[in-house]
């Protein structure tokens, strides 16, 4: 009886041997290139213009607000702002007038500024869909304010207001 066994336990593995042989040899492992071209309509985002945002509070939290238009439909907006405090919350809005003018008149609230990175807390940019919005904004009259609670700590004039520190 010790012979068939012996002759059962040599036949499974025969059989094992050859089955993972037959499964190696058989899948191809090909390995493919990255397509490294953007799929239609996207790709880099290079129509911009971009504003200063200077100091208000004495804590010289300073930065820049990019415009850039995405399409016709879609104007991406994008702060940076340097010397703010980790831990701490920025709010930013677009006012109405310029900043000498002190308007209270929210345009477009934007989105929170984080202050660990001084960016955008939710995005890299923040999606203004108003048709036209960036081909109009030479001619708009408003300004950027970043607030620290109610404290303004950063503000900028845009649009007809301001001629952009960098464009393309």
């Amino acid at each position: 009886m010790t012979y068939f066994r012996k002759l059962k336990s040599a036949g499974l593995l025969l059989c094992f041997v050859c089955s993972l042989t037959v499964f190696l040899s058989s899948c191809e492992q090909k390995s493919y290139e990255p397509n490294l071209n953007a799929a239609p309509g996207g790709g880099t985002v290079s129509t911009y213009k971009a504003y200063t945002l200077s100091s208000t509070d004495g804590k010289n939290i300073y930065g820049r607000v990019v415009f850039y238009k995405y399409n016709p439909s879609v104007t991406l907006v994008q702060v940076g702002l340097y010397n703010t405090t980790a831990g701490a919350s920025y709010t930013s809005s677009v006012y109405q007038g310029k900043i000498t003018e002190s308007t209270a008149t929210v345009l477009k609230p934007l989105d929170s500024i984080s202050g660990a990175t001084g960016e955008f807390s939710s995005n890299k940019y923040f999606t203004i869909s108003e048709a036209g919005f960036y081909d109009k904004l030479n001619a708009y009259n408003a300004n950027v304010k970043i607030m620290a609670g109610t404290t303004l700590v950063a503000s900028g004039n845009i649009g007809a207001n301001a001629a952009p520190v960098a464009q393309q």
